[in-house]
């Protein structure tokens, strides 16, 4: 888990990266007047991309943003497991729809393509970072559903040593 916590890190910088060299240069064009009409869409698509790379990093690391007022009363009642349970049945449905139907738009992309203005991009292949990232997502699910099942807790330190 380590390398791919490393490489998801690594992706997401790079295209941030990029969006910001993109905006910076498109900043600068506008000053001197320089015609890059590439930079807007450039800079659109990296950060596109960065969501969905970045979602999987925040999956795995778990510091995803959540609103847990309502799931910390809930697991006073029930227990922990019960809701880690709960929710990672519903993510992994979530995150299973979002990967059949973002390939499927995907897939329609290639038949019907939307090109971008500036730079002839089928802006439909942004569908295939959509599927890569909910696919990574619904992966990660799948491996908290099986730590559960056999009784382990999601926030468990030895659990977290164990995978790497």
């Amino acid at each position: 888990m380590q390398f791919l916590r490393h490489a998801l890190f690594a992706l997401a910088a790079g295209g941030l990266g990029l969006m910001v060299a993109a905006l910076f240069l498109q900043v600068l064009s506008r000053e001197f007047r320089w015609a890059v009409d590439w930079t807007e869409e450039l800079g659109r698509f990296s950060f596109i991309v960065m969501v969905f790379i970045a979602a999987a990093y925040g999956t795995l690391t778990r510091t995803h943003l959540r609103v847990s007022v309502f799931s910390d009363l809930l697991a006073k009642v029930v227990g922990v497991r019960t809701v880690d349970f709960m929710h990672t049945v519903i993510l992994l449905g979530f995150a299973a729809v979002m990967t059949v139907f973002s390939w499927l738009n995907f897939i329609d992309g290639l038949r019907y393509p939307n090109t971008s203005p500036a730079m002839g991009f089928n802006q439909n292949h942004l569908f295939l970072a959509m599927s890569v990232g909910f696919l990574m997502i619904f992966i990660l699910h799948v491996r908290d559903f099986w730590i559960l099942s056999r009784g382990g807790f999601l926030d468990d330190p030895q659990q977290e040593a164990g995978d790497e």
